[in-house]
């Protein structure tokens, strides 16, 4: 297994998945739960993020048949959609996360909170053109990563406080913003060289 390659796209995962951002949405979530009622949500979520995640990364490719799309559409899409997300975020005013009812575990915690758009067509295209094992391995500990950071949540409150945790989850949206260039490069460049054959 490579490593080099984990760490790479374990630094792309977790940008996008945004550990900072996730714990901001859990705690507002969660407030004036029992400790226990909110830690049950917190595992609730997670199986949901780990079974979606896993669908994506190993059907990406059987989804992209199906619907008739090139790797570079795909990648162009969400490079747009990620800019859009980044942007989003930095605004302070995220309008992609918006609560809507419904068991929060499930929606909007696991998903769109963690398990997005945008982090759904990262995870499609790392499935489709990476190397599965270390999608996987790198996808699994982002995961570990979000709920250690959850599961910190008194910890970070204590150390950040709410204005420091909004600020790191400000900074993780410039890592996204840059995936999303890469992404738009690399369908731009497919694209030529289509185009010159």
């Amino acid at each position: 297994m490579d490593i080099a390659l984990i760490i790479a796209y374990y630094g792309s995962i977790v940008a996008i998945m945004n550990p900072f951002t996730a714990l901001n949405n859990y705690l507002t979530l969660t407030e004036g739960m029992k400790k226990e009622e909110a830690r049950d949500v917190l595992k609730q979520a997670l199986i949901v993020v780990v079974a979606l995640g896993l669908l994506f990364i190993l059907a990406g490719k059987l989804i992209l048949e199906f619907y008739h799309l090139s790797l570079a559409s795909l990648k162009f899409g969400g490079g747009i959609l990620l800019l859009y997300i980044a942007v989003d975020m930095l605004s302070g005013q995220p309008k992609s996360r918006t609560v809507e009812g419904g068991e929060i575990a499930v929606v909007p915690l696991a998903t769109p909170m963690i398990i997005g758009p945008g982090t759904m067509t990262l995870l499609i295209n790392l499935g489709t053109v990476g190397h599965l094992p270390e999608v996987i391995t790198a996808f699994i500990l982002s995961t570990i990563t979000i709920a250690a950071t959850m599961r910190s949540s008194p910890i970070l409150m204590k150390m950040l406080r709410r204005n420091g945790i909004k600020a790191m989850a400000r900074f993780m949206s410039l890592i996204i913003a840059s995936v999303a260039a890469q992404m738009l490069w690399s369908a731009v460049k497919e694209w030529s060289i289509e185009l010159r054959g």
